[in-house]
């Protein structure tokens, strides 16, 4: 019988990633970047951080990825450490530049990570050892007509816009099947109409794979339409200033981002982050869309 190495999150604390009292302060600034932190993200929930430049937003995911050591807290993913669920290949990034490899084509950008990760390969072997069908979930052309890029496959990343090569990057990400997804504004760069497109791409991968993402945005409706439950975080120091549940149904079509619950979900969001700014007196900066 061969024995998998699973991940400590399958262990411990399999439903929920655990964010406690985590504090940080970056080396000569006058206040934390961080503020006693408290946050528990559940399996397979969409999460979106949202509020001003310096919040804390882009150093809590980094945290979240290993990538930001913290002062003091801790931080446990499905009962792992941050550095213990990315060296099992249990956490993908997305950061905001695809990164694709320029001589591969589209189709071996987005199958090369699961040839090559092991640990990713371990996990699916595990999974389908308990019964559970990773059919329609790996495959790369199946992801890339979930992004729309199906006619796209043979084509080099050099052929692509900016918005197609990031369908690129997040059907690679959840090619790999991580447990936990972290995305750090990967749509900021690109035009609001090309946005609007990616939201549905990304809704349509999330709805189908629901892999747990942690979602960095500066964007009110970016964060609604995506979003399970929206944190809204304050300024110097950065704290979490409200959790707000997004009560949209799921799957979100068109007709369903076009409703009257949509604006209203939005309206409280923005009366949050005003209330916030006037606590922290710091200024807008959030795109209107």
């Amino acid at each position: 019988m061969t024995t998998v190495t699973l991940p400590a999150h399958v262990l411990a604390d399999p439903e929920h990633i655990l964010v406690r009292e985590v504090d940080k302060t970056y080396p000569g600034a006058s206040a934390r970047a961080l503020d006693d932190i408290d946050l528990v993200i559940r399996r397979g929930e969409f999460v979106s951080l949202i509020g001003p430049s310096g919040c804390g937003k882009s150093t809590l995911l980094r945290a979240l990825a290993g990538l930001e050591p913290i002062d003091t807290g801790s931080i446990t993913i499905y009962g792992a450490t941050p550095r213990e669920a990315c060296s099992q290949k249990a956490v993908g990034l997305v950061p905001q530049t695809p990164a694709l490899l320029p001589w591969l084509t589209v189709r071996q950008n987005v199958e090369l990570p699961g040839k090559v990760n092991r640990a990713a390969s371990k996990r699916r072997a595990h999974r389908q050892g308990m019964g559970a069908s990773s059919v329609g979930r790996t495959d790369p052309d199946e992801l890339l007509d979930l992004v729309g890029l199906a006619e796209k496959r043979d084509a080099y990343p050099g052929e692509l816009s900016g918005g197609m090569q990031q369908r690129v990057a997040i059907a690679r990400a959840f090619g790999l099947e991580p447990d936990v997804l972290l995305m750090d504004e990967p749509f900021s760069a690109l035009d609001e109409f090309t946005r609007e497109a990616m939201r549905l791409h990304l809704l349509s991968l999330w709805q189908r794979m629901r892999t747990t993402v942690v979602f960095v945005t500066h964007s009110v409706r970016e964060a609604v339409t995506l979003s399970d439950r929206i944190v809204v975080m304050s300024a110097r120091p950065g704290r979490i200033h409200e959790l707000i549940d997004v009560d949209l149904p799921r799957p979100r079509d068109r007709e369903v981002l076009a409703g009257p619950g949509l604006h209203a979900v939005e309206d409280r969001v923005r009366d949050s982050l005003q209330r916030a700014w006037d606590s922290g007196a710091v200024p807008s900066d959030l795109v209107p869309a």
